[in-house]
């Protein structure tokens, strides 16, 4: 059952995080008002599970999953399965191997979320999807190709996706610094995801949702909080979600492959 209006007399604020539930389950931080408007209104969640990411383990998605099902009415969860294998080439996998290893590790996270959603008393309402299945989605496309035009004028949000490649490929890389193309390549990771920051409620069909990760991330902050030339819709949502009962974890970029 989702919340709508009310977390059970706990204030909600986009300054700083607040106690999610009665358990402290998870801290939620929306980046602005709208955004914790979205979260109260509680219609639509998008769980992203990143490649090679420790925090994403089997126990902390089944609380996460079960968390979110009792603030939302529904739940998608996406695995970037297609970005994960374009990554992968711009680290100078062979496009056999990136593809065989993009499969494997997609498959393998797919089979952490159906185990996570088994152990819960009812999964209904829970939705898993691979990237490469939602590329062909007409609603998609086009926040995708609007991504696409806005990042040729406008300088912050290249700047951001940029930085997040280059962040990405450097922990990657074991330090080493990436070339600029690899860099302009690797872009294309965070460009995948853009679509569901600007408006995954047109792309599932709901009144609002929130997309969230479990860090901070400057291209969600550059979106939500600068007046870009690429605003996110009114529906949408994005928070910091951080479990209160999960040891810290270094901070890892939702674009960073697997070794």
């Amino acid at each position: 059952m989702g919340v709508h209006s009310e977390h059970h007399g706990i204030a909600v604020t986009s300054s700083g995080p607040f106690s999610a539930d009665d358990n402290r389950e998870f801290s939620v931080t929306p980046l602005t008002d709208n955004c914790r408007r979205v979260y109260e209104q509680g219609r639509h969640i998008v769980v992203g599970i990143s490649h090679g990411n420790s925090y994403f383990s089997v126990g902390l998605l089944t609380r996460l999953l079960g968390w979110s099902q009792e603030r939302f009415d529904e739940v998608d969860v996406i695995i970037p399965d297609d970005a994960f294998r374009e990554n992968l080439a711009v680290l100078g996998y062979p496009p056999e191997r990136a593809a065989r290893k993009s499969r494997q590790e997609s498959n393998a996270i797919r089979n952490r979320v159906t185990r996570a959603a088994a152990a819960l008393p009812a999964s209904t309402g829970i939705r898993v999807h691979l990237l490469s299945d939602l590329l062909d989605n007409p609603v998609y496309r086009a926040h995708r190709l609007r991504a696409e035009e806005a990042l040729r004028t406008d300088c912050g949000l290249l700047d951001a996706c940029l930085g997040m490649s280059r962040r990405a490929l450097r922990t990657n890389l074991g330090g080493k610094e990436p070339t600029e193309e690899q860099v302009r390549a690797g872009a294309r990771y965070p460009l995948a995801e853009l679509p569901f920051f600007l408006g995954s409620a047109d792309i599932f069909g709901v009144a609002s949702s929130l997309c969230f990760y479990h860090t901070p991330i400057p291209l969600a902050d550059y979106l939500f909080r600068n007046r870009a030339s690429l605003a996110p819709s009114i529906r949408q949502g994005y928070a910091t979600i951080q479990s209160s009962h999960q040891p810290s974890v270094p901070q890892e970029d939702p674009c960073t492959p697997a070794s």
